[in-house]
Order: structure tokens, then C-alpha cells, then sequence
């Protein structure tokens, strides 16, 4: 049977009662078995209204028989029998459950798609993954997903904007500067950078310390030193159409290029939909950037 991971999240209510209660249900559907599920993990929302609940995340490891588009049938009517009622994206809920990987599947339909777009470089879904589920192997970007938290959290705090459209990647860069208070840099120099964000296709962002974050009371060095760290921590690539045919095939062949890393890929160059994604991806990435985050968790 296929080894899937579903992640778990709740801000609404009971959230410890809700992931324990949906996790049972999980467990008893037909041709599926949980093998093992991680511990709760507190995570701020991103994207959608401010002021929100922090959440409650979990990830689990099941083996299933039933196809991937059943199985996200049966794991709504869980959502419902809790609570979940269509809403605004990113709003709070009683319970979301996703699929996150099914095996080396891919696929992309207008129900779902997999891998999980968004996964590479949510926080609150790599954490709980890599507690339960670390050698899980990412089918496109070609990493396993305790690289994929690793690169988190050492990589450098830098954002490349991938799209063959200037205009567009500037105008997000804008966005972003007023939102988080990013700089526009120069391209970082090491040896691969070309391969995967070609210069004339990208713009380089440096993602600010928050303010007034605490410094480690001990700072302590990997054993290894990170092959990647100079890599940026997220890329967001931005579907435009190319001018050129020859550009075209170029587009595509960079955007299916493995090794590259967290990835949030746009099919769309709406401005207001591109600057909603990214600001939420940032979020994910960076939590305590913003100040639609501020104190949420410290009021708890």
C-alpha cells in the first residue's frame, strides 16, 4: 500500500480533543491505517484576517489503499463532522486535514494536487512531518523533508522572485518592502545561482531580522557545514508567459529543475492574488516577520 503523510491543523475550540478525535476517525476508515502521528506543535496562523487563534498542527503517516481523490472525500467528511464550513481562505477552523504526500505521486486536478503545493516551506507543516516522517522524499523538488526544515533553518534569509516578467517581480518587490520591510540585492555569487535563478529572470531579496527578537543564549555550529546555506530559503516562481518561444521551453525546463529547494509556484500574474500568496508563504516561512503576527502567541 502507499505511504501517505496527511498534515493536521485546528484554531478553533477544543484543538487537542479535535486532532485526537480526527486522528481515531482516520484510523477507522476502510483500507487505511495510521502507522504513527507526531506530538502537537503551536504555530501562528498565516495569511487571512489577523488576530487569529494560534493553531494546533500534527502530521501523520498512514498506508492506504483508497485512491487519493476518495481518500480527500472521506478526510472532508471528517472536516464536517467537526465544524469545517466553507470560508475565506486562510480563515480559522475547527480542522483541516491535507494531503501532503501520497507515495512518489503526482498530480495536479482542480480537487488536488500533489505533492501539496504549499508544504515545502510551511514550518508548521515540516516540523511535525520531520518528527514522524523524516526521509519522506519530496517527488519534484528531490529533497527529504528533514532537508527541507534544515534548509529553514539554516539557509540564508534570502527570497529569489523567479518569473521572466520585470515588471511583475518589481511591483511584488514593492509589495513586500512595504509589507516586511524586504531590500532589493544583488545577485548572490556562488557557483550553481545561474542554474537555477538565472539573473535576468530574478530578483534578490534580504529578509530583515525582526525586531526585538531575543539572541540565543548559546549559539551552537552544525557538526557539517550546510551545502545549501547559501541558497535562498524560499524561491516564489511566478507563471508569466515569455515573449519568446525558445524562452518558453527555458521557462519550463528552470521551473521542473530539481535541487532548487522550497518552492511556492503562482499559475497566475494577478497582482492581488500574488501579493496574498506571498505575504502568506513569508509568514510561513519567516513567523515572526509582520505585524498581522505580532504578540499572538505572547497573549496566549
Amino acid at each position: 500500500m502507499p505511504t501517505c503523510l496527511l498534515g493536521l491543523g485546528s484554531n478553533l475550540g477544543n484543538r487537542e480533543a479535535t486532532l485526537h478525535a480526527a486522528l481515531t476517525e482516520i484510523a477507522a476508515l476502510p483500507d487505511v491505517q495510521v502507522s504513527r502521528h507526531s506530538r502537537w506543535y503551536p504555530s501562528r496562523p498565516v495569511g487571512g484576517l489577523p488576530n487569529q487563534d494560534e493553531f494546533l498542527n500534527a502530521a501523520a503517516v498512514i498506508e492506504t489503499k483508497v485512491a487519493p481523490l476518495l481518500l480527500l472525500n472521506e478526510l472532508r467528511d471528517i472536516e464536517t463532522r467537526h465544524g469545517r464550513t466553507p470560508g475565506q481562505r486562510w480563515s480559522p477552523r475547527t480542522l483541516d486535514i491535507d494531503i501532503l504526500l501520497y507515495g512518489h505521486e503526482v498530480m495536479e486536478t482542480q480537487m488536488l494536487t500533489l505533492p501539496h503545493p504549499r508544504m515545502s516551506f510551511r514550518r508548521f507543516v515540516l516540523e511535525p512531518a520531520a518528527e514522524i516522517a523524516p526521509k519522506m522524499l519530496h517527488p519534484t523538488i528531490g529533497w527529504p523533508i528533514e532537508r527541507l526544515l534544515l534548509h529553514l533553518n539554516m539557509a540564508a534569509d534570502q527570497l529569489a522572485l523567479l518569473s521572466p516578467m520585470t515588471d511583475l517581480r518589481m511591483r511584488l518587490a514593492d509589495v513586500l518592502h512595504e509589507r516586511f520591510t524586504t531590500q532589493v540585492i544583488d545577485p548572490p555569487s556562488f557557483a550553481n545561482v545561474e542554474h537555477h535563478w538565472p539573473a535576468v529572470w530574478t530578483t534578490w531579496l534580504a529578509i530583515p531580522s525582526p525586531p526585538n527578537k531575543p539572541e540565543p543564549a548559546v549559539r551552537t555550529k552544525p557538526a557539517l557545514p550546510y551545502a545549501a546555506a547559501a541558497f535562498p530559503k524560499l524561491t516564489i516562481a511566478i507563471d508569466a508567459a515569455p515573449p519568446a518561444q525558445a524562452d518558453k521551453v527555458r521557462w519550463s525546463t528552470l521551473l521542473h529543475q530539481p535541487g532548487r529547494g522550497p518552492l511556492l509556484h503562482l499559475k497566475t500574474a494577478d497582482p492581488a492574488e500574488v501579493a496574498a500568496e506571498a505575504t502568506a508563504a513569508l509568514e510561513a516561512v519567516w513567523p515572526d516577520l509582520g505585524p498581522s503576527n505580532a504578540n499572538r502567541l505572547e497573549s496566549k
